[in-house]
């Protein structure tokens, strides 16, 4: 099993339990804000910063998909994996970014029924010397909420697929590549601040505010996969594969707070609907029963190279057969112990 730079399972560590702000900075304009216990369930053992952090080793997202941004990036991952080509540094890099940025968003998606904003300004990654981004930072967590949400109280609501400056915004937005703190809210009993000045876009039902997730992550990915592309020999379907292994992978990590795999796996279908043609080579579905209990696996729909590295598959390795792939996912969720997962 690939540790701690596992494209398709998670770093063997604790979940974390509890609301916690995680180490390393403050959620400047955010005071009172807390990332939700079942998000941070979901997401370890990443962690999740509400908020505009402080300093090192916070880098912006706009920073990070520039081309001086990707090399540097690449060059960390090769440093960090003695031995690994071009091509592998690459699928590492993308799944590992593409991870930091899709797993918030979509457990906030799932487990609270909001999306941040994932303008690339409006998001940073810590970034250590290992390459791992082990760390995200909203700025904005809540930009797009249901009408029924306390947060979208007198709000009108927008018609999906209409830019945010369209309607359904209340208070200002960040200024186009100068993010800005979120404005000081009153804290709500799930840790999410409800103030006048939210810049929060309102849709009218869970299809809706899907639609806006999709065009949120797809947005971000497309600058910073387009710059990895120019640099290797890496075609779309590859990379744009690695960010669908780790949407799917983020879908079925709800499971950790849900229960329930089928609930992941349900909303993942449905978002992979919406992100069909850009997001290609989307996984598939392994479900199989292991010690008396159901569980959802995947097979991905693209190799994410790891294998060339130390010789070793993954757990959702396409090269695998249906057998072999289904005995590595009970080998690995024996080592989890109760509550052990398939991804």
């Amino acid at each position: 099993m690939l540790l701690p730079s596992s494209l398709s399972t998670p770093a063997r560590e604790p979940i974390a339990a509890g609301a916690t702000t995680p180490r390393g900075g403050h959620p400047a304009g955010a005071a009172g804000w807390q990332v939700p216990a079942a998000v941070a369930e979901s997401l370890a053992p990443r962690g999740l910063h509400l908020g505009v952090p402080d300093g090192p080793p916070w880098v912006s997202c706009a920073e990070l998909a520039t081309p001086a941004g990707v090399a540097g990036s690449l060059a960390r991952v090769r440093r960090a994996n003695p031995g690994a080509s071009a091509e592998v540094a690459a699928s590492y890099l993308a799944n590992w970014y593409t991870a930091a940025v899709v797993g918030p968003a979509i457990a906030l998606y799932v487990l609270v029924r909001r999306v941040p904003d994932l303008a690339p300004a409006q998001l940073a990654l810590s970034v250590p010397d290992s390459g791992w981004f082990d760390r995200t930072a909203l700025y904005r967590p809540v930009a797009a909420a249901l009408a029924n949400d306390p947060l979208a109280a007198g709000i009108t609501p927008a018609t999906p697929g209409l830019g945010a400056s369209q309607g359904g915004l209340r208070g200002p937005t960040a200024p186009a590549g100068a993010p800005a703190a979120v404005p000081a809210p009153a804290c709500t009993g799930d840790g999410f601040g409800a103030g006048p000045d939210g810049g929060i876009r309102v849709v009218e039902d869970a299809a809706a505010l899907r639609t806006v997730l999709v065009e949120e992550i797809l947005a971000h990915l497309d600058p910073f996969l387009r710059e990895l592309r120019a640099m290797v020999r890496l075609g779309r379907p590859a990379l744009w594969g690695a960010a669908a292994a780790q949407c799917a992978r983020a879908f079925l990590l709800t499971e950790r707070a849900t229960g329930d795999p089928a609930a992941g796996r349900d909303e993942a279908d449905a978002f992979f609907a919406l992100a069909t043609p850009t997001m290609l080579a989307r996984p598939r579905w392994q479900e199989f029963v292991h010690r008396g209990r159901t569980y959802v696996g995947m097979r991905r729909g693209s190799c994410c190279l790891a294998h060339r590295l130390d010789a070793e598959y993954c757990t959702t390795c396409p090269f695998t057969g249906d057998a072999d792939r289904e005995q590595r996912m009970r080998a690995w969720i024996d080592t989890q112990g109760d509550g052990g997962l398939a991804v």
